[in-house]
């Protein structure tokens, strides 16, 4: 059985394969990828009871991963590598305890004895793998024993003792902030500074390779090239090669473009607020675009973006500011040479080069490890040290989180990550009056207001940097009317759920008859509004008049508010979720307060539901 295709449809592996190859689903089609399962080390010494047990633990490893991948919704090959991942963690432990796979993760007790010692990614990715457990039972021939109530309820256990907020993204404090992409525009000086002698340098590198006698030996070839460089070696010199004379010439030409790159890919990211994967695949080709609004200069990221589009590329832009474009302008001279000298192609008519490549080849994106390593050195280069004031304004913006489990000790550098700057510069921009969030929303590429609070969370407290009133963050607000239609587009018109609720039934009617433009107009007059919510959406124009504590607004359901939309499918799914937390506190504190509660919670969704199927059927 194919499990896995190439970008052509060939397969690439098959079921019985020790590992599937993934690399078409990688961003750039062209990374390697792979998942690999249980196994015991070969050269142990194990009974033949033991080894037995490895075999039926690999294989249920490997069923259930497929399992959860032909699950019928695309998963981001990330999601797909960490579930796998999870499941090789839960593996070892059920043959640590002479249990197969299938045992260990049905039974409640063994799965909150053994749950703590997972991180709280594995620990999270447990639910939906049991979750598809479950849906597979009878197929795995487990019905009898699983006990789906008990598990979600040991998981949710898990999930509050940990703490709800320990795997958001923590906000870089405003001085570290502003320390750090002040040394980062600094920093395009010294790269535009030196980037011509590096690349000269680069390009004699490969005609010097691709010069040298092909019939002569390898000191000949070697002898070729040390004549053809002695004057570029001679340069590399003022650049740092004589610190380093254990490194080869090409190997510290190549760390020094990777490490322009990781330095120009953190100013694009920084000022645009894209993901790390959206970064990693920015074409070289066209990858800015200027466009005067009103006698002001405005510059566009042309890129793709595949989160929220079921895995597959949709081209997308992003406002950034003239830093962000004169970083990328520095990485389109770099990745444009390795393209002419690797591959030979034009990067004026090129349009599968990517803007952030390999030294070695333009068409794959870097490997996590460079991007990280080079992070890392970034970090030891700037060392912007935490201090007790940027611990307080952490404490401030996010109470009761463990700071130094997550590496950030007074004393010691900031521990950056791609994904702080995501986040902080959405708060900051909000921070600063300037950016209303469907504007932010829009600039993100976020389709759901839920994921947008989550960036822009903590903002009223946050420091306000910005003061400029040029600030770029000034064109993001053009966005809020096309936010706001867009959310109503992709949420209502192309959903494939039910839609249910009086909001929905009022938009119907408004919109019957008229155009997309026309619809849009009304988004623009204000006549007509939308924003998404848990349930699904709210079509109010004006300010809601009910401002419920809960994420999930019960008043509305409760009242069946004329704005309401809900989706079936996302109503089904709070339900369940709501009925395992009662299941969860009944069996720990029934009877308390939150107890009562959550019950009461529990009756309002399934009176909703039943009203909302009653009024459609």
């Amino acid at each position: 059985m194919v499990v896995t295709r190439d970008a052509d449809g060939t397969p690439c592996s098959r079921y019985g394969d020790p590992r599937w190859d993934l690399s078409a689903q990688s961003p750039d089609g062209v990374s390697g990828a792979s998942l690999g399962f249980f196994e015991l080390d070969p050269t142990l010494s194990v009974s033949e009871a033991s080894r037995g047990l490895g075999l039926v633990i690999r294989e249920q490893h490997k069923a259930l991963t497929w399992l959860h991948m032909d699950a019928g919704r695309i998963r981001a090959l990330a999601t797909v590598r960490t579930s796998n991942r999870a499941l090789g963690h839960w593996s070892t432990k059920a043959h640590a305890l002479g249990l197969s796979l299938f045992d260990l993760l049905t039974d409640p007790r063994l799965v909150a004895e053994h749950l703590g010692d997972l991180n709280q990614v594995y620990a999270r990715t447990t639910s939906p793998l049991i979750q598809t457990l479950w849906r597979n039972k009878a197929v795995l021939g487990i019905e009898a024993h699983l006990r789906l109530a008990e598990l979600k309820a040991t998981i949710a256990r898990d999930r509050v003792g940990r703490g709800g907020n320990e795997l958001q993204t923590p906000v870089i404090p405003s001085r570290i902030y502003c320390a750090m992409l002040g040394k980062w525009i600094a920093g395009l000086d010294i790269i535009e500074a030196e980037l011509g002698i590096l690349l000269d340098a680069y390009r004699q590198s490969m005609t010097a390779s691709r010069d040298a006698p092909a019939d002569g030996s390898r000191g000949q070839r070697s002898f070729y090239r040390a004549k053809a460089l002695e004057v570029f070696v001679e340069r590399m010199k003022d650049l740092g090669h004589e610190l380093a004379p254990h490194v080869s010439f090409d190997r510290f030409i190549a760390g020094r473009l990777n490490a322009h790159q990781s330095q120009l890919m953190h100013v694009v990211m920084a000022f645009t607020g894209m993901r790390m994967g959206e970064a990693k695949i920015l074409p070289l080709r066209n990858a800015v675009d200027f466009i005067n609004d009103g006698g002001r200069q405005v510059h566009l990221v042309n890129g793709y973006t595949h989160k929220l589009n079921k895995g597959v590329k949709k081209p997308t832009s992003w406002v950034t500011s003239p830093e962000g474009a004169r970083a990328i302008r520095l990485a389109q001279q770099i990745a444009g040479s390795i393209l002419q000298e690797v591959s030979g192609g034009d990067p004026a008519t090129d349009t599968k080069a990517l803007l952030f490549p390999s030294t070695k080849n333009p068409y794959k994106a870097k490997s996590p490890r460079t991007l990280y390593n080079h992070q890392f050195r970034l970090v030891e280069r700037d060392q912007i040290l935490v201090t007790q004031e940027d611990i307080d304004e952490l404490d401030r913006l996010e109470l009761e989180r463990a700071w130094d489990r997550a590496g950030i000790v007074v004393g010691k550098p900031w521990p950056l990550a791609f994904h702080q700057l995501r986040r902080s510069l959405s708060v900051y921009a909000h921070r600063s009056g300037m950016v209303s969030l469907p504007a932010l929303k829009a600039q993100l590429q976020h389709i759901t207001d839920e994921m947008r609070r989550y960036y822009s969370d903590g903002y009223s407290k946050a420091v306000n940097l910005v003061f400029d009133p040029e600030h770029f963050s000034h064109e993001w607000n053009a966005a809020k009317a096309e936010s706001s239609y867009f959310g109503y587009v992709m949420g209502m018109l192309f959903s494939d759920e039910s839609l249910l609720g009086r909001g929905a039934e009022l938009m119907g009617q408004t919109v019957t008859s008229r155009t997309p433009q026309e619809t849009l107009k009304l988004f623009s007059d204000g006549k007509l509004a939308y924003k998404e919510t848990v349930l699904g959406g709210c079509v109010a124009t004006g300010e809601c008049k009910t401002a419920p504590l809960e994420p999930i607004p019960f008043d509305c359901l409760e009242s069946n508010c004329i704005n309401i939309v809900v989706h079936a499918k996302r109503l089904e799914r709070i339900i369940g979720s709501q009925e395992s937390v009662v299941a969860s506190l009944q069996s720990t504190e029934e009877g308390s307060a939150e107890h009562r509660l959550e019950v009461n919670h529990l009756k309002v969704l399934l009176r909703a539901r039943q009203k909302l199927k009653e009024k459609t059927a």
